[in-house]
This record gives C-alpha cells, structure tokens and sequence, in this order.
C-alpha cells in the first residue's frame, strides 16, 4: 500500500472549514478518519492539535490574564510541567498554550522574587489546609467517641433503676395497694358487722358466759373476714367463726 504524502505547513482556512464540518458531524476522537473521509491531506495528529489548539468553540482568545497567571505560577509549584493538568484549572486555555507561555515568561530567566513569593506562599497555604482538615477530622472522630461513651454510661445507669421499678411492681402489685381496694375492703367488712354482733349476742345468752369485759370477748374470726373480702368462697353471716 502506498503511503500518502501528508501536507505540512500552515493550514488554510478551507482547510479549517473541512475540519470543522467534520468534528460537527462525526465528533472528536477518530483524528485518523479525517483524511479518508474529508480528503485532506492532514495527519490525525495534525488534525487533533488543529482542532485542540486552535479550532475548539470554546478556546479562549487574547493574552493570559494575570489571574490566569498566578494560577499557572501555583499550579506549577505543585505538578511541575505537567501541562495538561494546570490546563484543566483554565478553561479555554489549552496545554501547548500554556507550555508555551511559562517558557517565554519564566524559563529562560531565573524566575522573580514574586514568583518565589507567590509560590513559597500557596506550599504554605496547602500545608496549612491540609493540617486544618487533619485537625478537623480528628475532632470529629474525638466528638463521635465521646457521644459513644456518654450513651454508653447513661445505659447502664438506666439498667438498674428499670430493674428496680420491675421489683417493686412484682411486689406491691396495684390492685392491692390502691385506695378503691380497701375501701371496698371495708364496706363489705361493715355490711357484715350486724350479722357478726347479733350471732355474739345468741351465743353469749344460751351458754349462760358473761363476763365483765364480755362485749369485748366475742369477736370475729378476721382470718374468714378476709376470705370473703378477697371473694374466695361465697360466706353466710352465720359462718363466721365466733370466740
């Protein structure tokens, strides 16, 4: 296959214009396509770069700022001439551009008290920031295992007064210590009380048993009372036990 002799030099404005067509039709990326499919005589190399450097919609036109240029300063502090990447902080600047402009700027001379200021400066600004967020994070980290800790205390301290309270309500259950249960307690106690003194009076006058202190001898056995209180047998007045 016989190797086509590509055209260098500068390109014509025609030239543009059937790369441009191109990238709107096909898109970027297949560099190698363009002489095949346009009939220019260009490399893909040779296309992209024309493409990149000089024909991309978005490039920026005119001198680089002096913003533009602490930015290329500081950025080359930290990744050398690693071109491409300060590019991607600037848009519309591209890397040759920017290559291009240290070199004529800063590399021949030796480099101005201002550009080591400036870079002196931004080493010690990412120091600085990069210590703040170490600082920051551990007292986050110091914060959370408090947090941790104090809920941790404020469990167990909780545990034991709960088992308590479980005591006490096993217990003293409610239904026996409420003020409603010995009321009734005591009205039923009551509604018995004539049964209870006219059954003393029956036995104290057929035994023929009078004493000095007898209307104080005949009680009621509290024992049964209590039995009927609670409702554990359905009690007559009679059976009530007498002494």
């Amino acid at each position: 296959m016989e190797e086509v002799a590509w055209r260098k030099g500068p390109w014509t404005a025609q030239e543009d214009k059937l790369l441009i067509d191109y990238v709107n039709q096909h898109g970027e990326g297949r560099w190698n396509s363009v002489a095949k499919l346009t009939g220019l005589r260009r490399s893909g190399k040779s296309c992209r770069l024309r493409w990149v450097n000089y024909l991309r919609p978005d490039l920026k036109r005119g001198k680089i700022t002096p913003q533009e240029e602490s930015i290329i300063i500081e950025l080359h502090a930290l990744f050398g001439n690693r071109w491409s990447t300060i590019a991607r902080s600037l848009p519309g600047r591209t890397d040759n551009e920017i290559k291009n402009y240290w070199r004529t700027h800063f590399k021949k001379s030796k480099p101005s008290k201002s550009i080591e200021r400036a870079r002196a400066q931004f080493l010690r600004q990412r120091e600085e920031r990069l210590y703040n967020q170490e600082l920051q994070l551990h007292q986050q980290l110091q914060q959370q295992q408090q947090q941790q800790q104090q809920q941790h205390q404020h469990q167990q301290q909780e545990q034991p007064q709960q088992q308590m309270v479980d005591v006490k309500y096993v217990m003293s259950p409610a239904d026996e210590t409420s003020p409603a249960y010995n009321i009734q307690d005591m009205e039923l106690m009551y509604s018995y009380l004539p049964y209870l003194l006219q059954g003393s009076a029956n036995c104290s006058a057929s035994d023929g048993f009078v004493e000095e202190d007898g209307a104080w001898g005949t009680l009621w056995n509290l024992d049964d009372c209590d039995m009927v209180c609670r409702g554990t047998s359905a009690m007559q007045p009679a059976e009530f036990t007498l002494y």
